[in-house]
Parts: structure tokens; sequence; C-alpha cells
């Protein structure tokens, strides 16, 4: 009989060591809990607060003044807008049996040139002084 009371008092003190470990675990999870939920708050009241920031520094009104104070923008006229015939014209496609048997852009590059992107076609658009206005 006193092994049987021995054997009882180890499972009781091992279940007491336990539960006064996990109770510890327990509250120290509720106060990370706790100290989360405070940074959530602070994190909200600070987006408010940034959102209320946002919306006061772009109000129209106050945008339209420092658009007048630093920017020297004036309305489009027809003399600034360049008309149709001041576009190049498009020129032929070349051929694709170029020297050697590669397309004029391989030949250009040179024969490892596999996925590079075709080189461009055309010719700068020279605008007259009419069209700068």
């Amino acid at each position: 009989m006193r092994r049987s009371t021995i054997l009882w008092f180890l499972i009781a003190t091992c279940l007491g060591v336990a539960l006064f470990l996990v109770k510890h675990e327990v509250q120290r999870r509720e106060e990370q809990l706790a100290q989360l939920h405070r940074q959530i708050l602070s994190s909200q009241e600070a987006i408010h607060v940034l959102e209320a920031e946002w919306s006061y520094l772009n109000r129209p009104d106050r945008l339209e003044a420092l658009v007048r104070r630093h920017l020297d923008l004036v309305p489009l006229d027809n003399q600034r807008i360049g008309s149709i015939e001041l576009l190049p014209m498009r020129l032929p496609l070349p051929d694709p049996n170029g020297p050697d048997g590669m397309s004029v852009t391989q030949a250009s590059i040179g024969p490892d040139a596999t996925n590079l992107p075709p080189l461009p076609v055309g010719r700068p658009v020279a605008f007259t002084r009419e069209a700068r206005r």
C-alpha cells in the first residue's frame, strides 16, 4: 500500500507542476495578445491620421494653387498640335532573305543573336517652328 501512495503522490506532484507551467504559459500568451491588440489600435489610429492628412493635402483648390505657383502650364492651341503630314511615312519591310540567308536584323547584329527584338526602322520626326509653338 505504501508504494501506491508514493506513486499517486508523484503523479499528483507532476500534474501540479505541469498545471503551474501551463498557467504561466497562458498568462504570457495573454500578455502578448494584449500587446498586439494595443499595437493594432495604435496602427489604426496612425492610418486614420494619415488618411486625414492625405485628404487635406489633396484638396482640389490647394492643388490648383500649387500648379499655378510652380508649373508654367498653358492651354493647348491649334498651333501647338502637329498635323498628320508631319509624321514619317512607313518604310517598306526589309527582305527576310538578306545576305548569307539571314534576315536584315540578324545580319546586322550577328549570327548568335537569336531572341533579340528587331532593330527599329524609320527616321526621326522633324517639327517646324510653327508646330513647336
